[in-house]
């Protein structure tokens, strides 16, 4: 029961991991509550595409691949401008599942967290619908992490899952009425006003500071250089929207008050 106390919850996975999924989700066609989303995604891709931005040839990469360009730019019209609600969805979830853990335990909710997921003690299973995972939780600990873009569960290791532990991730599917407060238009109008206010790199640069980051984290996660990044933080930093912070010895952008809420941030 001690070793159980190392498994430990999380509202998210990183949100570069998570378009990682989006991707995947978007190639894949069926109809299911994402209809709406991709919708969206497309029309915005062509638009962007008309514009010299990403285009659709996405490449099809594993999770713990190394994030391409294209990743960056599809995630900046396809996650980016969902993310505060996507985000609020999956803290809901946690929450949701930590009152859980205090009415069943910790073992009965590993059992009920997916259909694919069984916890045999010490192990605990993962049914990919391939040829399964297997893992031993209790000798790292253990990472639980809802996510709403992966097709499925899975048990990734700490570096690609972006934690100090193995990460299991289980897919959260929305409902239709979850779904359409997700891809409310509402959400698009601001984004596109966003865009034309500040001009579309600009308005990038404010939206991928939801979390504190550092220029060169800026620059990996939209491939822009790291001047330009520069250029743009220090007019959104006049402009009052954002404030600089020094953490053990790195220098971190963040959002301030104002900031928030242009992005329309509710949380």
């Amino acid at each position: 029961m001690k070793d159980l106390s190392r498994i430990r919850f999380v509202g998210s996975l990183p949100l570069d991991l998570e378009a990682r999924f989006a991707e995947l989700r978007y190639a894949d066609t069926r109809p299911d509550e994402f209809a709406d989303w991709r919708m969206k995604v497309r029309r915005r891709l062509r638009q962007a595409s008309t514009s010299g931005g990403p285009g659709t040839g996405f490449l099809r990469r594993a999770p713990g691949a190394t994030p391409h360009a294209d990743t960056r730019r599809f995630s900046s019209v396809a996650v980016m401008p969902f993310w505060g609600r996507i985000r609020n969805h999956l803290e809901q979830e946690r929450e949701a599942r930590g009152r859980a853990v205090l009415s069943g335990g910790v073992e009965s909710l590993l059992n009920e967290l997916h259909p694919s997921i069984s916890w045999h003690a010490p192990l605990l299973h993962v049914d990919d619908d391939q040829e399964g995972q297997r893992a031993d939780p209790l000798g790292e600990g253990l990472v639980i992490a809802p996510s709403l873009f992966a097709l499925g569960p899975m048990v990734l290791d700490a570096e690609t899952g972006g934690q100090d532990a193995p990460v299991l991730v289980y897919n959260v599917s929305p409902t239709t009425d979850t779904a359409a407060g997700l891809w409310q238009q509402q959400e698009e109008d601001r984004t596109a006003a966003l865009s034309n206010l500040l001009g579309h790199t600009r308005a990038n640069v404010l939206e991928s500071l939801r979390s504190p980051m550092s220029i060169s984290e800026i620059s990996r996660r939209l491939d822009l250089s790291h001047p330009s990044v520069s250029r743009h933080l220090g007019v959104l930093r006049k402009s009052g929207m954002v404030a600089a912070e020094r953490r053990d010895n790195l220098t971190l952008h963040r959002l301030t008050h104002l900031g928030e809420a242009v992005l329309g941030r509710s949380d």
